[in-house]
């Protein structure tokens, strides 16, 4: 009896239904705005990474006067550490370097300057609108990275 009387009591109670219903239509908004944030925050900090990793490679470009292969390993092996690996796409193996500077340059060249160009598919966002029923298919793009420093190689 005493567990009926308790049961029966909230119900009654018209205050606890209305804050019982402005509980959960609450509750799932905070946790989708929740979530929203901590998504952006993730792909920002991902973002800055990239650009740190870009940053690195053009510095050892710089050094080396030209793009060598150990620093396209280090690129690739930092690249894939966070979640953009090798990938083979219509023959090409992304990330790519192609447009990079890769023949040495000397610092008192006439022109000293070095490039570096670093080219990754964009992830696929098609695979997440198809949950909601859209299709598509064109190509998502390419993420497109690029630097340029001046050559500090002497001989």
């Amino acid at each position: 009896m005493k567990i009926l009387n308790t049961i029966k009591k909230p119900l009654g109670n018209q205050k606890g239904i209305t804050n019982l219903i402005t509980l959960l239509l609450i509750l799932p908004a905070f946790l989708a705005i929740t979530v929203f944030v901590l998504s952006f925050f993730t792909f920002i900090m991902r973002q800055a990474k990239v650009d740190d990793i870009k940053d690195r490679a053009i510095q050892m470009v710089q050094t080396e006067g030209y793009l060598n292969q150990e620093i396209i390993n280090d690129t690739r092996e930092k690249l894939s550490s966070i979640g953009f690996p090798s990938v083979v796409k219509n023959g090409i193996t992304y990330p790519s370097f192609t447009g990079s500077t890769m023949t040495m340059v000397l610092r008192d060249d006439l022109d000293p300057t070095v490039r570096l160009v670093i080219k990754y598919p964009a992830s696929d966002l098609a695979r997440v609108l198809s949950f909601f029923g859209a299709s598509s298919d064109e190509d998502p793009g390419y993420f497109y990275l690029e630097g340029e420093g001046r050559s500090e190689k002497f001989d």
